[in-house]
């Protein structure tokens, strides 16, 4: 066997595109008619490694080519067939004969290897081989790379939260009522599929479903108002109403709703004095 580190200048490249199991990222790498297995776990970040040459994996009992053993490898940390089973322990690095896979440890202590076990049990063949992997060195470069992955890692995760906003405003004379229409946009949406506006501009339709904040801010263009009402409404039902419009219009007021796809939001009231883009604003933000 190579001692552990014979390609750990290449280790970035090696993980790239590493099989996943459970904590760990597995590479499985047949080459010059030898095995390279390496085993980092994604949480401690410590990495394990060997290289075994044909001569040793003939000794184990392998007599398929390193290429069909690593096939074998994939599939029984894939979990996928019953009669394959893969597993992961710890034990003393000075271990030498494979030892009985009940008796090692699940946890980490230093100096310890990780041993690697795939069981074969069908009813026609059974058979366990039991790979020993010997821990890295981590030198600063190695650390400087752990970084810079949970880094990327994060931006990955962040990437996948969708998030959008569209915001809209009201150009109505005084006397409107009903559903206002959303006459212009302040913001037009910034996420495709997130929403639809309906051909009289009154309702809004949801395309992504998922958490959402809703506001609405309906001021007039003079010091007036009344006895009036503002609803936010969804699918018909009022969810936040404003009763009064004194003082010049209806101020803000923001919800956060767990909407369905085909959900309707609509923004009722019995009564609106003039505005315009300056004095209102509609928006949906989804979270």
């Amino acid at each position: 066997m190579a001692q552990p580190g014979d390609e750990k200048e290449n280790e970035g490249n090696i993980l790239d595109g590493a099989e996943v199991f459970g904590e760990w990222r597995c590479v499985f790498r047949p080459a010059n008619d030898s095995l390279y297995i390496m085993m980092k776990n994604v949480k401690s970040k410590r990495a394990f490694s060997n290289t075994f040459s044909k001569s040793t994996l003939d000794e184990m009992g392998f007599k398929q080519s390193t290429d069909k053993i690593s096939k074998l490898l994939f599939e029984a940390k894939a979990g996928k067939k019953e009669e394959l089973s893969f597993e992961v322990a710890y034990a003393d690095k000075e271990t030498t004969k494979a030892p009985s896979f009940d008796s090692l440890s699940r946890s980490y202590v230093k100096g310890y290897a990780l041993f690697m076990q795939v069981a074969i049990d069908s009813s026609y063949f059974s058979a366990d081989y039991t790979f020993k992997l010997l821990e890295q060195e981590r030198g600063e470069l190695d650390i400087l790379r752990d970084i810079v992955e949970d880094m990327q890692q994060e931006m990955d995760q962040m990437k996948k939260k969708v998030t959008g906003v569209a915001s809209w405003y009201c150009q109505c004379p005084a006397g409107t009522s009903g559903d206002l229409p959303m006459s212009g946009e302040h913001i037009k949406p910034t996420l495709d599929g997130m929403l639809t506006l309906s051909d009289n501009l009154k309702t809004i339709t949801i395309g992504i479903p998922g958490a959402y904040k809703v506001s609405m801010e309906l001021n007039f263009t003079s010091a007036t108002g009344a006895a009036h009402v503002l609803n936010m409404r969804v699918n018909g039902s009022n969810v936040a109403t404003r009763n009064g419009s004194n003082y010049g219009g209806y101020g803000l007021i923001t919800r956060v709703l767990d909407l369905k796809k085909d959900d309707k939001v609509t923004f009722y009231t019995n009564y609106s004095y003039a505005t315009n883009k300056q004095h209102s604003c509609f928006t949906i933000q989804k979270l």
